[in-house]
């Protein structure tokens, strides 16, 4: 009966104990997901002399924000620059484009107007449609 009892503490204090770590992990969250982007991109903040460019908001711990990094960098991204936006680093840009979720990414054409975007994964065949209609054309 007295290890009944031992593993019914025990067990209350591991419940109580898992608890307390999520409602930190919630408290301490950076962002609240809205699933908005938006309409422009200021490519010389980001770090983008000229466009049109592919803008990544990430967040250093973020794994789904390396994966999108991986996709705009290699082919997908059709040799278009890469703007990567941590969070960190760069909390005023993040503001400053009401970029709230990681990872946000968004194809801007040369004047910084965002064609398409993320957030989340990025969607490979809409990755494809936005470049079509920004990647320069050779004549």
């Amino acid at each position: 009966m007295e290890r009944l009892a031992i593993a019914a503490i025990l067990i209350v204090i591991a419940i109580a104990a898992a608890s307390l770590v999520q409602r930190r992990r919630s408290a301490s969250a950076t962002v609240v997901p809205r699933s908005e982007l938006p309409p422009a991109v200021d490519l010389v903040g980001v770090g983008v002399p000229d466009g049109p460019a592919l803008v990544v908001f990430t967040e250093e711990t973020c794994r789904t924000c390396q994966a999108a990094l991986a996709v705009v960098r290699g082919p997908a991204g059709a040799g278009l620059p890469v703007a990567e936006v941590p969070f960190g680093v760069e909390r005023e840009l993040h503001r400053q484009h009401g970029i709230d979720t990681v990872p946000t990414t968004v194809v801007a054409d040369a004047d910084g107007r965002v064609v398409d975007g993320w957030v989340g994964s990025v969607d490979l065949s809409g990755l494809a449609a936005a470049l079509a209609q920004v990647a320069p054309r050779a004549d």
